[in-house]
């Protein structure tokens, strides 16, 4: 599975769980927050940019 995939994946399962803290904006940035931290921070990149939706999952990130 690639990196994209596995990103796209986390965020639809995490949304489902996560409880928001008071004045926080939405689900889905808490889930993305979570899945950086967890999928790309591991391998010692930052995320730069993604999409998820349409045929191909695409994910762009940097060295940190």
């Amino acid at each position: 599975m690639k990196q994209a995939e596995k990103f796209c994946n986390c965020i639809k399962a995490v949304r489902k769980t996560v409880r928001l803290r008071p004045g926080s904006k939405s689900k889905e940035g808490a889930a993305i927050g979570i899945c950086v931290k967890s999928i790309l921070q591991r391998k010692g990149r930052t995320l730069k940019k993604f999409k998820c939706r349409g045929s191909k999952p695409s994910l762009i990130t940097q060295s940190s």
